[in-house]
């Protein structure tokens, strides 16, 4: 199984972009005109797309982030260095540890003229805590105790631990909805039935499955009017396609993977902005499948997969090994562009070595080896890297069938967690904090259904752990963290393989520049001569 959570601009996964960069996989076409370019998208419309139409527009049901975010407002905000900055919230204090007090800008409105109150920012967030709502970001508000309005102005937060992850966070999971409609909406929240209202810089005039969706500006919005007045997406499939449509004028901007730099640079009217990620691409393994729940099973696929060989083929040259689960710039962020390195090294390796690997199978309840399937989305741009896994494995006697699902089951049944065995996934996050990633691979409320923890890798010692990282700070962060990642490489729940780059192509009718923390790609950029 190959998974992507992008929590950049997509339309997959979750993106699951699905992050992970379910992420996200942009590309797009439209028939308008223009008087600049009668053959292409209108000058005053931004056109992009997925792979597929975006299916939920909340975050508590996918991470079409950009998308979202240009829709509901933020409690905070980020700038294009990472650093928060207020946005529905004009500031915010911590009066006592791990309280948060947050006061609110006043004379905010929805889009449809609905004065924004406290109690609706404070149920924003509170929704994500319950159950039945079966969030995708469970695991980041884990740590809130409660939310509560405490004045027309001001909403509380008490966490249990965790105040600067949480706060890291906010820029992404805090979208704020009218709370009428989030509370009798548990569960469909966000679908084209019940489209969101929010109080950003756009609001949606149309949302289809089969047709996409289409924003204008808000003319209620409280901020800056937004330079491009609308925003379309719409599905191609095809690389080439997409390219062709981008020849031709009809797609402004796209996601694109390491592995199609090459493809683009003969794409002239495009500008192709590269961008180092924060992101992570491995290889996990589900410790409850009967073979795989086996320590030595795990340890001999670990030295039986070639990662540089998958490197190559997932990145073509545009990215880093990775080591540790950790995307790189939380690991520099935590212990330094000089420090990381000497944590790195002092964890458990697993070099490709065939020897070692079929040792390690000597010592399982496998020894000769066995069969597994498994899943994948049809249309997975990692077939190749797939491939080479299942050939590597095979040298051991471990006998991989690739089973293609058409996308939309396969997520489906990925997010229930169903017949997980094991798969490559390619996670983005959007934070500089390690408190983001671990949780949301190694915590227990990441391995139930809706989580991306699939290798369910979970236990109360674990999330003993997470808790010490999210409780603490400076060296005691630092050793919390690295006795995480100790104990993840010990135990091999993942196999990490990537840093990959990605980049955007924009098109010349358009301008600004996109930086790994932009949350908010429509407001960025303007048309070209604006």
């Amino acid at each position: 199984m190959s998974s992507s959570k992008v929590k950049h601009f997509t339309g997959y996964r979750t993106r699951l972009g699905v992050m992970l960069v379910s992420a996200l996989l942009l590309a797009g076409c439209s028939g308008g005109s223009s008087a600049n370019d009668p053959k292409g998208s209108p000058a005053d419309t931004l056109v992009i797309a997925s792979p597929a139409p975006p299916q939920v527009l909340v975050i508590s049901g996918g991470w079409d982030v950009p998308l979202q975010n240009a829709v509901m407002d933020t409690v905070l905000g980020r700038d294009s260095d990472g650093k928060l900055i207020p946005r529905l919230a004009e500031s915010w204090s911590e009066p006592t540890p791990n309280t948060l007090v947050f006061k609110l800008r006043q004379g905010v409105v929805f889009s449809d003229g609905t004065p924004m109150t406290a109690e609706d920012v404070a149920f924003s967030l509170q929704r994500h805590t319950d159950p039945q709502v079966a969030s995708q970001v469970a695991s980041v508000v884990a740590t809130v105790v409660s939310v509560k309005a405490t004045a027309p102005d001001e909403v509380t937060v008490v966490l249990s631990k965790g105040a600067q992850t949480f706060l890291a966070n906010v820029p992404v999971i805090w979208q704020v909805l009218p709370k009428k409609l989030a509370e009798a909406h548990p569960q469909d929240l966000g679908t084209p039935e019940v489209p969101p209202i929010g109080t950003g810089p756009y609001k949606i005039t149309n949302f289809s499955l089969v047709d996409g969706v289409s924003l204008e500006r808000n003319d209620k919005y409280w901020g800056t009017k937004a330079p491009i007045a609308k925003v379309k997406t719409t599905a191609i499939t095809s690389p080439d396609a997409l390219r062709l449509a981008a020849t031709s004028g009809d797609v402004d901007i796209t996601y694109v993977g390491a592995t199609d730099f090459q493809n683009w640079e003969s794409v002239t009217n495009f500008d192709l902005q590269k961008i180092h990620g924060n992101g992570i691409e491995s290889l996990w393994m589900n410790v409850n499948d009967p073979h795989l729940s086996d320590l030595h099973v795990r340890r001999a696929i670990a030295h039986a997969v070639d990662r540089e060989a998958v490197l190559g083929l997932s990145t073509a040259g545009h990215g880093q090994r990775a080591d540790t689960i950790v995307p790189l710039p939380q690991l520099k962020n935590l212990f330094g562009e000089d420090g990381y390195q000497q944590v790195v090294d002092g964890i458990p390796h697993y070099d490709y070595d065939l020897e070692a690997a079929k040792a390690e199978l000597a010592k399982s309840k496998f020894p000769n080896g066995f069969e597994m399937t498994l899943n994948h989305d049809a249309a997975d741009p990692q077939i190749n890297s797939l491939q080479a896994i299942k050939a590597d494995l095979a040298k051991i006697g471990i006998t991989i069938t690739l089973n293609p699902l058409p996308s939309d089951k396969f997520w489906a049944g990925t997010m229930r967690h169903e017949d997980l065995t094991l798969g490559l996934s390619s996670l983005g996050y959007v934070t500089a904090d390690v408190g983001e990633v671990l949780p949301d691979q190694l915590g227990s409320v990441a391995a139930q259904p809706q989580g991306f923890n699939f290798s369910q890798f979970a236990s109360p010692e674990m999330d003993a752990k997470i808790d010490d990282v999210l409780g603490t700070t400076g060296e005691a962060r630092k050793a919390a963290t690295a006795s995480v990642l100790e104990t993840a490489a010990d135990q091999v729940p993942y196999i990490p393989i990537a840093y990959p780059d990605y980049a955007w192509a924009l098109s010349k009718k358009f301008t600004g520049t996109l930086t790994v923390w932009t949350l908010d790609p429509f407001t960025t950029l303007r048309p070209a001569g604006s």
